[in-house]
């Protein structure tokens, strides 16, 4: 369980000792702290990884940053191996995490983030946080939480849903892919309609698992790491579906921001469209189609 403090300084833990996390200078249990969890076959030096822990540490230096590594239990066959081991993992960093917050981290502004895979590990360890501990995580965020083995409901393994915590929010953007092809928190995003292609991936990409094939998967730690940094980047519509959104002639009526500065009182399902490269978000314009830019 490393723990960062800035990019390049990290203090790298086994999960069993994560109390010496207080002994860490720049450590403060009294102040926020984000618990991020990676996807499968991923480690600590993964871009995904680099880019959400970087965006935190530059934009919001008052926040306690922990990255769960499990890549010892990411990798092997999916199915197989990485799928079933979201269980285990999340019971283990349940029972460190009780250990943390018995001895004064803050639950009330202790936040999860998962990505993929990672989405699971975090639903898994606040569910067994609140079963077992009877600790309820504020909120739980999941970043195109992973489709298969865990949809549809029971397949083979439980995914992360809107009981686990107070508050969740998904950002689905490869739905139906690599990612979750239904609503699955107490908010979810769909930006560009949340399916691949995204806007700037590239249309044929066969191989699975190379960077092409993952870019859509992908977008949704990009753009949450955006937000952190640009909190207002991301403005989302309330709608049923991505063609109620465009249809809407108010789109700005229920909007909230997608991203770090979510509404924690949002829900349901919320559009978007963002850019093809960065920065992604458009501000206000990502909830008007084009033709109403024009008109505005």
């Amino acid at each position: 369980m490393p723990y960062a403090s800035t990019e390049k300084e990290y203090v790298d833990f086994p999960l069993n000792q994560a109390v010496r996390l207080f002994e860490i200078k720049g450590f403060e249990r009294n102040n926020p702290t984000v618990l991020y969890i990676h996807g499968f076959i991923e480690t600590a030096k993964q871009e995904s990884v680099q880019v959400m822990v970087s965006a935190y540490l530059e934009a919001k230096p008052g926040t306690n940053i922990i990255l769960l590594d499990w890549s010892n239990m990411s990798h092997g066959s999916y199915l197989v191996n990485a799928a079933r081991n979201t269980r285990k993992v999340g019971a283990a960093a349940a029972e460190q995490l009780n250990k943390l917050l018995e001895n004064g981290l803050k639950l009330d502004s202790f936040h999860v983030i998962g990505h993929s895979l990672g989405s699971h590990v975090a639903g898994y360890t606040a569910r067994e946080l609140k079963n077992k501990y009877h600790k309820t995580v504020r909120r739980l965020t999941a970043l195109d939480p992973a489709f298969p083995a865990f949809y549809p409901d029971g397949v083979m393994m439980d995914h992360v849903n809107a009981k686990d915590a107070e508050f969740v929010d998904v950002i689905h953007t490869d739905a139906g892919g690599y990612g979750a092809p239904v609503r699955t928190g107490t908010v979810d995003f769909w930006p560009n309609g949340g399916k691949s292609t995204q806007p700037g991936c590239p249309r044929f990409a066969p191989i699975p698992l190379s960077d092409d094939n993952l870019c859509s998967h992908w977008r949704s730690w990009r753009f949450f790491a955006e937000s952190v940094r640009s909190p207002e980047a991301f403005p989302a519509s309330p709608a049923e579906s991505y063609q109620k959104f465009r249809e809407n002639p108010t789109p700005e009526v229920g909007m909230v921001y997608m991203g770090v500065d979510c509404d924690l009182s949002a829900r349901g399902s919320y559009y978007l469209t963002t850019n093809s490269q960065t920065p992604f978000g458009k501000g206000m314009d990502g909830i008007y189609p084009k033709s109403k830019i024009q008109q505005r």
